[in-house]
């Protein structure tokens, strides 16, 4: 059995396009279906539903799905058993969340390059179905994504950070003194809100609702940075990630308050397609977001 036929089938499996997939690989069509062919008549079994132009993974497909993967990531490792990292080369493909990206520091790329000197990072920062699209198309090699309901049949979950959303305060507001804030506190108060669209504004709207609370929200917006900034400037308040308004904390420009009568939480992570085979270098870039997520997200 050829490792070389059992990549391609990866690859295949990722897009559900021979043609596609025959771009990726650089092979020819025809290529691609032979592989695959030599692969069926190897393992005995179909592995694709082939109807018209759809494709799609018989259930004898998604049984060897993950044998392949072992083996194909495997036999990448065992190629670069002998290198080190200062010594391997080639690409990764991130992508990063656009409301997540402002925020993650810069110590991630360095110490990145620092271990994988000769790998190069092409970083693709976009809005959640772009990025999850990147990923299916064989476009991306792993992704952080922010609240993003993951099929298991689909998506393979590679490490997710649970991150504080806590009301922000402007230091000359009313409540700025307090350490946490009740329902009946929040009734009528001025609020810089994310779009509607953003998961955990949502689930804040839900909250407000089953404790029949009603805010004031005077405007709405898509930038975490932008919303921090505006509190610091103007007596109101807003709802965010701890991770984006933690340094105007620390520097008083800002006062953090949960909320008591229900913890605010949303989940960072790191995903990548079921299919796709996690080389030494992407390992070590999803190694480096993991600390820094574990550091930076918490503190």
């Amino acid at each position: 059995m050829e490792i070389r036929n059992l990549n391609t089938f990866l690859k295949v499996a990722a897009l559900r396009n021979f043609t596609q997939a025959s771009r990726e690989l650089g092979y020819s069509q025809s290529n691609v279906s032979t592989q695959i062919q030599q692969l069926e008549r190897e393992v005995g079994v179909p592995l694709f539903n082939r109807v018209g132009r759809s494709v799609s993974l018989t259930q004898y497909g998604e049984e060897l799905l993950p044998y392949a993967q072992q083996i194909v990531s495997t036999s990448v490792q065992m190629e670069n058993f002998m290198k080190s990292e200062q010594a391997l080369g080639g690409t990764v493909r991130i992508g990063i969340v656009e409301s997540l990206f402002a925020f993650l520091p810069e110590e991630l790329f360095l110490c990145y390059h620092e271990r994988f000197p000769r790998v190069e990072i092409e970083l693709t920062v976009d809005a959640t179905e772009t990025l999850k699209e990147d990923l299916q198309k064989g476009r991306l090699d792993a992704a952080c994504l922010i609240d993003c309901p993951l099929y298991e049949t689909e998506w393979r979950k590679w490490h997710s950070v649970d991150v504080p959303v806590m009301i922000a305060a402007s230091p000359c507001h009313t409540l700025a003194e307090r350490e946490a804030v009740s329902c009946e506190d929040l009734e009528g108060q001025e609020f810089v809100l994310m779009e509607d669209s953003a998961p955990y504004n949502q689930r804040f709207q839900e909250f407000l609702a089953r404790h029949n609370v009603a805010v004031h929200p005077f405007l709405k917006l898509q930038s975490a940075e932008k919303a921090c900034r505006l509190v610091e400037k103007g007596n109101c308040l807003s709802f965010l990630p701890i991770y984006t308004v933690r340094r105007a904390a620390e520097s008083g420009k800002i006062r953090i308050l949960r909320i008591l009568e229900e913890e605010q939480m949303q989940s960072v992570q790191i995903i990548l397609h079921k299919s796709h085979v996690v080389t030494p270098q992407l390992r070590g870039f999803m190694e480096e977001l993991r600390k820094i997520l574990e550091t930076a997200m918490n503190g």
